[in-house]
């Protein structure tokens, strides 16, 4: 027997002639509900094995003699239904270690009595290793070389004129090559990335610094760009084209950000005002 795509089985019922030594085959369908009805009859002995065909036909195979019997019923082919794959088994025992797990326990001290080094940052103290420092960072590599510097071999160095929380930030990154970046943070530690020579955190930091970017922030945020010069001159050019797509937005929402632009910065204040013509005629055009 075989199921179409409503449930309705068809079943071969086979039946011999009272005194006959030959059988024919009927074709019955049993409905979901239970009722039978006769789609077919008289068939010859020997057919069996049905299947629906994507035609919506009814085949039948006889083996003897070989032949194929094709009953033109219109039926829908069943699709099976796919059940989910089992979840899989939940872990057992600890995490798995990886190199970044590793490192970040060194970060954190759980491995006492391994630092090397500590970082003066502000009015905080950060313990970290040299080896990891020079080998994650070419500013370290340097700084902590005795050839280089006097003190490469102190045990406690300061980074004078850094934020401690942007270098926390920038530790972690050093020891797990991962960083979220909070958009309130992000200014701090592009800055301190690029002084640190950490060129792809200070792209992250950058990217995170243009994602924040909003109509009552984005005239700070150019000239802060701005003052940084040429490590920042590709975000600079990406807030003046975001200024370009909302001036409207910006002209109401924070003029004051405007008159400060404009009193510190008039040559870009002009490039501003030039550009937003060209671009109000382009969407007029």
């Amino acid at each position: 027997m075989v199921a179409d795509a409503s449930g309705a089985l068809y079943v071969l019922d086979y039946q011999r002639a009272e005194g006959s030594d030959h059988a024919t085959v009927a074709i019955r369908r049993v409905a979901a509900d239970g009722a039978v009805t006769t789609v077919a009859s008289g068939l010859e002995d020997g057919h069996g094995q049905p299947a629906i065909l994507l035609n919506g036909c009814l085949a039948l195979c006889r083996s003897r003699p070989p032949s194929l019997t094709v009953l033109e019923l219109g039926l829908k082919l069943a699709c099976p239904r796919l059940s989910a794959p089992p979840p899989p088994p939940a872990p057992t025992g600890p995490p798995p270690r990886t190199l970044a797990v590793d490192l970040a326990a060194l970060l954190e001290g759980r491995a006492e009595g391994s630092s090397d080094v500590t970082i003066v940052v502000g009015d905080r103290r950060f313990h970290a290793h040299r080896l990891i420092l020079s080998a994650r960072a070419d500013y370290f590599s340097s700084r902590l070389s005795p050839d280089k510097f006097a003190d490469g071999s102190a045990a406690e160095l300061s980074l004078p004129d850094a934020d401690a929380d942007a270098f926390e930030l920038l530790l972690r990154y050093i020891y797990t090559g991962a960083a979220d970046i909070p958009p309130v943070l992000a200014p701090a530690v592009a800055v301190l990335a690029d002084r640190l020579l950490l060129p792809l955190l200070c792209a992250d930091a950058q990217a995170a610094v243009l994602a924040g970017v909003v109509a009552e922030s984005v005239a700070e945020s150019m000239l802060w760009a701005e003052r940084l010069e040429e490590a920042f001159s590709g975000l600079l050019s990406s807030l003046k084209a975001w200024y370009l797509e909302h001036f409207e937005e910006v002209h109401e929402a924070a003029p004051a950000s405007l008159e400060r632009l404009s009193a510190e910065s008039p040559r870009l204040m002009v490039e501003l005002h030039l550009a937003t013509h060209r671009h109000k005629r382009q969407r007029t055009a």
